[in-house]
């Protein structure tokens, strides 16, 4: 049952999510989408893998946990991250904040089938559809006017939505791992998936400004790391679909 504390959460991780399509705006077209999404995951690995070790905390004590987190840092963190830092390459920062506000009517249905306790209400199937009205309401003109329009980017976009949705379906079935470990965790297989990747792809180092240096560090920081924890934190207390509300605060805050 959320209360204020859990609204003030959402609307500070909507505002986080608004905040990175910019930070990408900035890093991308001087590192490349791969190298900037191993920037932002080893970025974010290191201080919450000391915050969990600190703690204590134990590595996934079963095999149903570890299969669980690979599927979700595969989904949740390398595919997303990729598809949204390519389309960048060619699309306005503010338009991709916009079509990832599409995500909380997809996670609803997603959660609606795959948790126990996430079903539709009548008035929660009444407000996710006036939220998305006003979206198209806000989107529309710009897709009139052939503003910014990429249908391979939009699509990209899209797809990392659908990922995200997908992976959020996924945090509620790890049993036994904290959430600090669980995001480490995630973070680490990531990073095991981005090296083979990057060998392959052979794109040197970047060079980097001083302005994408710093958009790197806060995507790696808040963007990644703090909001994976407050992300997994609402949804294992009060649940997905409240927790995708935050795409809601997200294109205003992408926008602004």
């Amino acid at each position: 049952h959320p209360g204020m504390a859990d609204f003030l959460k959402i609307a500070l991780l909507g505002a986080i999510w608004g905040s990175a399509v910019l930070a990408i705006k900035l890093a991308v077209h001087e590192t490349g989408p791969l190298w900037l999404v191993m920037i932002r995951v080893a970025i974010a690995f290191l201080p919450i893998a000391a915050f969990a070790l600190l703690r204590r905390d134990a590595l996934p004590p079963t095999r149903h946990d570890w299969l669980v987190i690979i599927i979700m840092s595969l989904l949740n963190t390398v595919g997303p991250f990729y598809l949204i830092s390519w389309a960048e390459l060619h699309i306005p920062a503010g338009v991709t904040s916009l079509i990832m506000g599409v995500g909380p009517l997809a996670t609803m249905v997603a959660a609606h089938f795959t948790t126990p306790d996430d079903r539709f209400t009548g008035n929660k199937t009444a407000g996710m559809l006036l939220g998305f009205l006003g979206l198209a309401l806000v989107v529309s003109p710009g897709l009139a006017s052939g503003t910014g329009f990429d249908a391979l980017a939009y699509a990209a976009v899209f797809g990392g939505m659908l990922c995200y949705v997908a992976a959020g379906t996924l945090i509620r079935f790890v049993r036994h791992t904290s959430v600090p470990m669980m995001t480490a965790v995630n973070m680490g297989i990531a990073i095991i998936t981005l090296i083979p990747l990057l060998l392959l792809d052979g794109a040197p180092w970047p060079a980097m400004s001083g302005t994408a240096m710093l958009a790197a560090l806060y995507l790696g920081l808040v963007c990644t790391g703090l909001a994976y924890l407050l992300r997994t934190h609402i949804t294992v207390t009060v649940g997905q679909t409240y927790m995708s509300m935050a795409s809601y605060v997200m294109p205003v805050s992408g926008v602004l």
